[in-house]
């Protein structure tokens, strides 16, 4: 998405060839309210209505008296991109009155601070793949502060667009997940946590960006910004409410302070010139209280921009004298700039951002404390998928009376490319050979590393501290397909990678799959020839155990079932410390409780085809989401296909029983931390309050009855009435909690059950209304096994 430079010079020369956006060649005529003569971005002008917070709304105030003493030469110049980003990927123009002497800085990303002096975290699909809220909280809290310590008021961090329409998405690694309700709940923590840092807690990108190709009319990924071919994408209201801006109405009732609006175009305007997205949708409805800004190059007109609903441009010079120009000749009102500095600088007083320290890109803020919190999570997501062992079975995991361990494949070893290695790679290349350990994708969404720990190290170090020291040994080649055999062609000498498989006891293959910006993923294949070299070694070896790591479902057909694959392991992307997680794992010094986050599917052919467009370009090509909200989980459970591994799935080394699942009514008031919404909700066709006031209460008891201590997620899943007047999902996640509990006890878990989460989208209302007849609430251990089902009736 942007650029420092900090980042490889090839990512920074496909910017810096990218052409300007042209100025005001507007082919659009701003809307103003139906029946009305006033302009629609004054409905969606900020007020301090809405805001729970007193912090933010005497930061509103305070932002209003600042800007009504601003001259209008003040109001124009801050509205305009400022001086030399570096190191940020933008910075906006200082503005003395407000105590804001060196402007904005607007920093990537979501892997933490684009520096190599800070820390590289574990990516968001691999946060949620925890479950566990206050991970979540963690990473952004940790995250948040080095930030902060750099001096960087806005990071470009927290992603919930793309949701993951598809699996082939080319940056779903950066988002939470495909499911609204754990989205909604990470964004939520990721906002909270950032904020209580004092940073900007922005998220991206808002909304319809579910694919790379074409997104800026680039054939070839970077940043083109050819408007004729950027792809359109066509959103029913329903689905856009129950699928794409839940998680994004959970921003704002946590106090988001900004928004960034995407590339693709949404119903057949620019996301960032879209009235419908930006003034209704957005600033109106979900009653978002901080500032638009555009994705890099997102903004293609000034008056469309303006009067539409972004707030900033970046990195152009659309805005400022632009701006001023219609300001001047009556083409604009004036309150509207006014109404995007209100915007800008409610957030900063509310935050106390004046008290953040000057901005420093070579100050080292990473921090062994922060590593610890990285750990944590990259092992709390740690992912069983397969297990053989038992009482009977000594093979898979944990090792168990190892003591020669052989790991195989080339993701073991340090990366020889990319942002964790001193040589640079091909940016925007989906073909370059990733070998080496990835500590995350590639793009705006990675960050540089301080130093990266991967598997061979890890288990080299980890080996020793047993009592009796486990031999560990690696096997690999220049040639990532050396010693295996593929199809007809014989790939280097299979002499020694033979030998070394019948005298160790297990044997860890190391597989990969990259995903980057710019492009989305050719296939689910595993690179470097990962299928062949897990049946050879597993034909070889009656226990190989698979660690993954990727940015999402792979395809695993040809070598899940194989009897000598003993254990399977999901890694996501795991950051610095990952090889000290995996280590932790696969010793059992950790015992794992990720859960997947998306499902993953038999065959490749399961996915929904035509959930991701890769055709010829046209002009804005339109991307009709037709599937509605059937995406992952929810689209196999509507097509009857049993996916190979569901969504919420994940092993353990202990065993759980979920048992004495009750249900019971309790009204509870709920307020929003900072803003409440505006969205209307019906009862008998009358419009209420009350959408997010709790209703109902599940629980049920959670117990650990294996030997070992252990974490189990339960999960809530409501099932909607068959009364209800349109197509629901199956199932809908609706709760979970994560419990730690040592062998033999038990926890109580409570589900909060709000009216929103009973409620559908009502197109011709408008509005969230609850169906009349009985819903179904199963908790489980996934979305397929499910302990028990009580019903309510509404």
């Amino acid at each position: 998405m942007h650029q420092s430079s900090l980042i490889p010079l090839a990512f920074a020369a496909l910017a810096a060839a990218a052409p300007a956006p042209a100025p005001i060649a507007a082919p659009l005529v701003p809307r103003k309210n139906s029946g009305s003569t006033e302009w629609s971005f004054r409905k969606a002008a900020l007020k301090a209505d809405g805001f729970t917070s007193d912090k933010w709304t005497a930061a509103y105030h305070k932002a209003k008296e600042v800007v009504a003493g601003l001259s209008f030469d003040e109001k124009m110049n801050f509205t305009a991109i400022g001086r030399s980003a570096q190191p940020c990927a933008a910075r906006s123009y200082p503005l003395k009155a407000a105590g804001l002497d060196d402007g904005f800085c607007f920093m990537d990303g979501p892997a933490g601070p684009n520096t190599v002096f800070s820390t590289h975290f574990p990516a968001e699909i691999t946060t949620a793949a925890t479950w566990d809220r206050d991970l979540i909280y963690a990473r952004s809290v940790a995250m948040g502060s080095e930030y902060r310590e750099m001096g960087v008021e806005v990071p470009l961090s927290i992603c919930i667009g793309p949701m993951g329409r598809h699996p082939l998405g080319g940056r779903n690694w950066e988002s939470f997940s495909p499911d609204p309700y754990l989205a909604g709940e990470a964004v939520r923590l990721a906002v909270l946590g950032m904020q209580e840092q004092g940073v900007v807690g922005l998220v991206k990108h808002w909304v319809g960006n579910e694919q790379e190709y074409l997104r800026t009319g680039a054939l070839e990924g970077g940043y083109s910004n050819n408007l004729t071919y950027t792809v359109d994408t066509y959103i029913d209201r329903a689905t856009v409410h129950e699928l794409y801006a839940w998680p994004f109405a959970e921003a704002v009732r946590a106090g988001t302070g900004a928004v960034m609006c995407s590339y693709n175009l949404y119903n057949g305007a620019s996301a960032c010139e879209s009235d419908e997205l930006l003034n209704e949708l957005l600033k109106q409805e979900l009653n978002f209280g901080g500032f638009v800004i555009s994705d890099w190059g997102a903004s293609h007109t000034t008056l469309g921009s303006a009067v539409n609903g972004t707030d900033w441009i970046a990195p152009s010079n659309l805005f400022g004298d632009l701006l001023a120009e219609l300001v001047a000749n009556g083409t604009v009102p004036e309150d509207i700039a006014d109404d995007k500095i209100i915007r800008m600088l409610t957030p900063y007083f509310a935050l106390d951002q004046a008290s953040i320290p000057e901005l420093d890109a070579e100050r080292y803020v990473a921090s062994k404390k922060v590593a610890t919190v990285v750990r944590e999570v990259a092992e709390g997501a740690m992912t069983l998928l397969k297990n053989v062992r038992s009482t009977s079975n000594e093979r898979g995991l944990p090792l168990q009376d190892t003591k020669r361990l052989l790991l195989v494949g080339s993701s073991a070893t340090p990366a020889s490319l990319g942002f964790i290695a001193n040589r640079g790679f091909p940016a925007f290349n989906p073909e370059a050979d990733f070998s080496g350990f990835n500590a995350g994708g590639y793009g705006s969404g990675n960050s540089p590393v301080p130093y990266a720990i991967d598997p061979l190290n890890a288990f080299i170090t980890r080996g020793q501290q047993e009592e009796r020291p486990v031999h560990v040994d690696y096997y690999g080649s220049d040639d990532p397909l050396a010693g295996v055999i593929t199809g007809q062609s014989l790939f280097g000498n299979t002499s020694l990678l033979d030998a070394k498989l019948e005298i160790f006891d297990t044997a860890i293959v190391f597989v990969t799959a990259v995903a980057m910006e710019g492009w989305d993923r050719q296939n689910l294949t595993l690179q470097n020839g990962g299928d062949e070299l897990i049946n050879y070694v597993a034909s070889r070896h009656n226990d190989t155990v698979v660690m993954i790591t990727a940015p999402g479902p792979v395809d695993m057909s040809s070598w899940n079932d194989h009897e000598n694959v003993t254990a399977i392991v999901f890694a996501y992307f795991s950051g610095q410390e990952g090889g000290h997680a995996m280590a932790n794992v696969v010793f059992g010094d950790v015992n794992p409780s990720g859960r997947l986050p998306f499902a993953i599917a038999k065959s490749v052919d399961d996915y929904d085809a035509g959930a991701i467009w890769h055709g010829e370009p046209t002009t804005n090509p339109p991307i009709p989401f037709d599937e509605g909200v059937f995406i992952d989980y929810k689209y196999f459970d509507q097509q009857n296909i049993e996916p190979l591994y569901e969504f919420g799935y994940g092993l353990s080394y202990t065993t759980f029983n979920i048992s004495d699942v009750a249900v019971a009514a309790e009204h509870k008031v709920a307020y929003a931390s900072v803003r409440e919404t505006n969205e209307k909700y019906f009862v008998d066709g009358q419009k209420t309050g009350g959408l997010y006031d709790q209703v109902y209460k599940v629980t049920a008891t959670v117990t650990n009855t294996g030997e070992v201590d252990g974490a189990e997620v339960a999960q809530l899943y409501l099932s909607f009435p068959d009364s209800t007047p349109k197509a629901m999902p199956v199932r809908s996640l609706r709760g979970f909690v994560k419990s730690h509990l040592a062998a033999g006890a038990s926890d109580t878990v409570t589900f909060p059950l709000r009216n929103k989460d009973l409620a559908y989208y009502d197109t011709e209302l408008g509005g969230w209304v609850v169906p009349k007849g009985k819903f179904k609430l199963a908790v489980g251990t996934s979305s397929r096994k499910l302990a028990a089902t009580v019903n309510i009736s509404v």
